[in-house]
């Protein structure tokens, strides 16, 4: 395997670990939808804070919206949810949160409530409330295709629904999906029959008898029943944050046809300052926001943007609010759960895994990519984990408007609670917390399939024509087609290699102590599909000659491998891999 290769396929897709300090942990970080009605002020919420490390907390609490107001209460035994939910014990602050709506006009809006605490680890944390103002829905629908819209509700309730046309395509459900949010997830399930007829109808759902009176309410409900495109956002607000001097940061926001026929964008429209622009892709449908701080000063602006599509009546131009908090310069803050493997964006990590982290403020410079041997800075950033300094591979911005940073887990760090902390000119930032284990092995990917090469002529293991630039192109693999498939995070090797740098060729590889099984479709041999155990006279399985931190497998495509889109998985005596699809004829 030639180094260049690995590079283009990876191209493709002061702490210690023992300091005493306190830990934030949040019960529920999403509280709502909450129903409110016109006028009124909705029933104050509250969310559970809880320290899962030493010391104590001391919180602040901030809202993007007036609306919302936080205020931290005293602390208290943690709720029966929270013990057996979230595993809390002892004490728990109570984050009590305002709903101050009777000045807000009917419609849908969210705010995100900033949890910190200066000296704790996981701080700070955002709390997102979502409200609905009004007592009424208007929606169209397709026939023969249900919608849901979701309503949290402050205790259990009675309800009743009724419908213009005597049909039952109008009811209450409660969600028993989704994590806890501290209230009682309902939605509202509106469920058109395929022989509905086109026009509009209306019906109402009375909750009554609630535990909470002030769950107690009518909702009247409108549909109008269509054979044309619907469109549905992907987010109801777009709250983006930038450095003041900073570069532009962009946000995505797709549109999905909830209804028949084809949906297309046709514009998008900002209505703000100079500092927000919008295209649209027409291909498929998302519209791009971008960003500018520019010379604005310190603080939050608002706007909106309007993205025009060819759907139906007023799902044909979709108007979205949009917020932008331009920050000073400050330490740099890695966002909590920011800490992934840069393969599939989960945890736990491993030593000389490669991480991803994700955060604010971690360069105000160009995107830098590290060399190998990699360096531990890179222009005026660098990380420590578990006090370590980190080998870095990149620090720069991406296109979801965060800024991020690649990094190789050092070999020290041992399993149980890994520290990260990024530094940025001599600026210490938050400290972030992330699961280690000894080995969590995950395979790449290359669009929707594996980070795979044909090792009999150089191509991809995917359908013919498949659309990425490829020198020796793609195609299926064939029984007794060798494959040489790349990953991360496979576990301790038989060479020890230092941080950062590269692993050795020739002949003294560097061989995984364990050798695993690579699994070819189905969920185990000779039930839809085939393993084959990796052995060293005649496979490889370790670190990628002259690349730091990648791994790969060398396996032979065995005899009654399934054909078509195959799922490959690695499996380890100790844990599994992700599935990823390889072609196979």
């Amino acid at each position: 395997m030639e180094r260049s290769l690995a590079v283009a396929l990876i191209s493709l897709v002061s702490v210690t670990a023992a300091q005493a300090a306190p830990m934030l942990r949040l019960a529920n970080s999403v509280i709502g939808p909450v129903w409110v009605s016109s006028g009124s002020s909705g029933p104050t919420q509250t969310a559970e804070a809880h320290n899962a490390g030493d010391g104590s907390l001391s919180l602040a609490v901030s809202s993007t919206a007036s609306w919302a107001a936080p205020s931290v209460g005293s602390s208290r035994a943690c709720s029966a949810a929270s013990v057996s939910l979230n595993g809390f014990s002892g004490s728990c602050l109570p984050i009590q949160i305002a709903l101050n709506t009777s000045a807000l006009a009917a419609g849908v809006y969210s705010a995100d409530i900033t949890v910190t605490d200066p000296n704790a680890i996981d701080a700070p944390q955002k709390i997102t409330v979502a409200i609905h103002v009004g007592d009424s829905v208007s929606v169209y629908v397709s026939p023969g295709k249900p919608q849901d819209i979701p309503l949290a509700a402050g205790s259990a309730v009675n309800w009743a629904a009724q419908t213009q046309n005597g049909g039952n395509w109008l009811s209450l459900a409660l969600d028993g999906s989704g994590s806890f949010r501290f209230s009682y997830a309902y939605r509202l399930h509106l469920a058109p029959p395929a022989g509905m007829a086109e026009g509009v109808y209306t019906g109402s759902v009375a909750i009554t008898q609630a535990v909470n009176p002030a769950d107690d309410r009518t909702i009247a409900v409108n549909i109008g029943v269509t054979s044309q495109p619907i469109a549905q956002a992907s987010a109801d607000r777009v709250h983006m944050q930038a450095t003041q001097g900073g570069s532009a940061v962009y946000s995505t926001v797709s549109v999905a046809n909830l209804g028949l026929g084809t949906l297309t964008l046709q514009s998008a429209t900002p209505h703000a300052g100079s500092w927000l622009t919008a295209t649209v892709d027409p291909v498929n449908n998302y519209a791009t926001l971008k960003f500018d701080p520019g010379a604005l000063a310190p603080g939050l602006v608002t706007g909106s943007v309007d993205i025009a599509s060819n759907a139906i009546g007023f799902t044909g131009t979709i108007t979205i609010p949009v917020e932008f908090e331009v920050v000073a310069k400050g330490i740099p803050l890695a966002g909590f759960g920011g800490v992934v493997d840069a393969a599939v964006a989960s945890t736990p990590v491993s030593p000389g895994d490669i991480v991803s982290v994700y955060g604010e403020q971690f360069t105000f410079s160009d995107a830098a990519n590290g060399p190998v041997p990699l360096p531990t800075i890179l222009g005026t950033t660098s990380v420590l984990f578990n006090g370590i300094p980190a080998p870095l591979y990149y620090v720069g911005h991406n296109s979801g408007g965060y800024d991020q940073i690649n990094l190789q887990v050092p070999m020290e760090a041992q399993p149980g609670t890994g520290l990260v902390q990024v530094q940025r000119d001599g600026l210490n930032g938050n400290i972030v917390s992330v699961n280690v284990a000894a080995r969590a092995p995950r395979l790449l990917q290359i669009g929707a399939y594996a980070a795979a090469v044909n090792a009999m002529d150089g191509s991809l293991p995917m359908p013919v024509g498949y659309p990425i630039v490829w020198a020796a192109g793609t195609h299926p693999a064939r029984v007794g087609d060798v494959l040489e498939i790349f990953g991360i995070g496979f576990g301790p090797t038989t060479v020890a290699v230092a941080d950062g740098a590269p692993a050795p060729g020739g002949p003294n590889l560097a061989w995984t102590t364990v050798a695993p099984t690579v699994q070819f479709g189905g969920a185990f041999a000779g039930i839809g599909g085939v393993s084959v155990a990796l052995q060293r006279n005649r496979d490889y399985y370790g670190l990628s000659p002259y690349n730091a931190g990648l791994y790969q497998i060398n396996v032979t495509v065995p005899q009654g491998a399934p054909t078509g889109d195959v799922p490959v998985t690695l499996i380890f005596p100790d844990t599994s891999s992700n599935t990823v699809t390889i072609a196979l004829k």
